[in-house]
């Protein structure tokens, strides 16, 4: 059986956040959603690929040592959940404006859920 604890669940979704980081950045024009990518669109791609594997990487780091401690742990899911906070509010907006923004909508969404319950079960 898995062991489903706040420090999994943090360790999941930042090797999510490197995978995700890595194709972003190999493929700004590819994955960013627009028909004809323009200078801007991959610029802001390219950030938020390097926003996706900085997370990452940080919560791999702090999760993967034997020594891992809470406190580490709430860290690296309370980033999460604020990252991913932002994320949904900003795809709510454009749901709303009418783009094309509900599935990032619902990707938040599932990474905030995971990354609050993970903030909470590490206290």
């Amino acid at each position: 059986m898995v062991n489903v604890s706040a420090k999994n669940v943090v360790r999941v979704f930042a090797g999510i956040r490197v995978a995700v980081g890595v194709a972003f950045a190999l493929a700004p024009d590819r994955l960013n959603g627009r028909s004809q990518g323009g200078g801007n669109d991959t610029l802001m791609t390219q950030s938020f690929a390097v926003r996706e594997m900085v997370l990452g990487i940080g919560g791999l780091v702090a999760t993967t040592r034997a020594e891992a401690s809470p406190s580490a742990v709430r860290m690296w899911a309370g980033l999460g959940a604020l990252t991913d906070g932002g994320d949904l509010a900003t795809a709510l907006a454009g749901v709303q404006r009418g783009e094309q923004a509900a599935i990032p909508a619902l990707v938040a969404a599932g990474g905030l859920v995971a990354e609050l319950w993970a903030l909470r079960a590490s206290v």
